[in-house]
């Protein structure tokens, strides 16, 4: 019995330790899995998962790919090279960039005129300013097999505080947009003076503190210019006419304009007297719009003086009622389609009747 009992005894502490082994190797998944190697095969994780979690969730659920950081610097430059090809010129250049950048301030400075309403006149840069902006123009240029009356030169903006003749040489560029006939050759400056117009508060003279329009190299500037500044004017400075005849940048590229378009007429605006003034042959208009003939006489260094005598161009100045006040729209058609009926009769003994005839639309545009 004794060893009966042993060897029972002996199967017993087997049986227990078998038992012990089964248990061990049969624990579950919660108990036995670490969480980082539990991870990959989870949808979503668990508050029990740790820190490590996050970085391999990725790698696991989602093909290789480049890391947020990668993409925040790459993205950029593909996009901005894609608004380069849809939006820039073929050949971009510097003169295209100094002419968008005058668009923008204008179109910041001046509530009649926005950045989309210079940027489609596609302004030509020709020369800086002073502090480095464009000096620009727009030309409506004669059509095919159409010889015009004439050139016309229209300037805006020789003193930078009167923005109506600025923005007055937008509305009309935009009638010519949809309207120009190729009766006449036209030439626009629209802002002579940008310096003066788009610093933060603007004034009449350019960065120079030169009063452009005392600044032309008339014949009597020598002589008279500083003389009648001191005597007339008292020194005052919105009428300096600086130190040398053409001194200014400005200047010598109207100058230069002038010198190169050969314009038959020149109308230069300017604001606020509420009048017309004209110098030079042949005729004078007796009203443009409500504006009225009245004579202002000229001045040494002033643009009438220097083209409308020295040069024998005749050169029409409109004052605008108003230097930060538009006129109204019918003010502005009006004042067109009289400018364009005294300008084709002025201009038609160049060529035939029949041509003569030929510009309605840009007379009919309102109508």
């Amino acid at each position: 019995m004794h060893m009966y009992e042993a060897n029972k005894l002996f199967r017993l502490v087997i049986k227990i330790f078998l038992l012990s082994i089964l248990a061990s190797c049969s624990s579950t998944p919660e108990q036995a899995e670490s969480p980082i190697e539990a991870a990959p095969f989870k949808k979503s994780s668990t508050p029990n998962v740790t820190s490590e979690t996050p970085k391999l969730l990725p790698k696991q659920e989602t093909p290789p790919q480049e890391t947020p950081q990668e993409q925040t610097r790459d993205i950029p430059r593909e996009d901005e090279t894609f608004r380069e090809l849809q939006e820039a010129p073929a050949q971009p250049n510097k003169e295209r960039s100094a002419s968008i950048q005058l668009c923008e301030e204008i179109g910041a400075k001046l509530g009649s005129v926005s950045v989309d309403d210079c940027l489609q006149q596609n302004l030509i840069h020709s020369n800086l300013s002073v502090e480095g902006r464009s000096l620009a123009y727009r030309d409506f240029s004669p059509l095919k097999d159409k010889p015009p009356l004439g050139r016309v030169l229209v300037i805006g903006g020789i003193h930078g505080d009167e923005f109506s003749s600025v923005s007055i040489l937008f509305k009309w560029m935009r009638i010519l947009n949809k309207h120009h006939s190729g009766l006449f050759h036209w030439r626009f400056i629209p802002a002579m003076n940008p310096d003066g117009l788009l610093r933060k508060k603007s004034q009449r003279q350019n960065h120079n503190g030169v009063d452009l329009n005392r600044n032309f190299p008339t014949k009597d500037w020598a002589t008279h210019a500083i003389a009648h500044w001191r005597n007339k004017t008292h020194s005052n400075p919105r009428r300096h006419p600086g130190l040398t005849a053409a001194s200014e940048p400005e200047t010598k590229w109207l100058v230069n304009q002038i010198d190169a378009f050969n314009p038959d007429v020149i109308i230069s605006m300017h604001a606020p007297y509420h009048l017309v003034d004209y110098d030079g042959p042949p005729t004078a208009p007796d009203k443009l719009g409500g504006l009225y003939l009245r004579d202002l006489g000229v001045f040494p260094g002033s643009l009438g003086n220097y083209a409308g005598i020295d040069l024998d161009v005749p050169i029409v100045t409109v004052e605008l009622k108003s230097a930060g006040i538009m006129p109204s729209k019918k003010e502005i058609d009006t004042m067109w389609s009289d400018l364009i009926l005294w300008l084709r009769d002025q201009l038609s003994h160049q060529t035939s009747d029949v041509d003569a005839s030929n510009g309605v639309s840009e007379l009919i545009f309102g109508q």
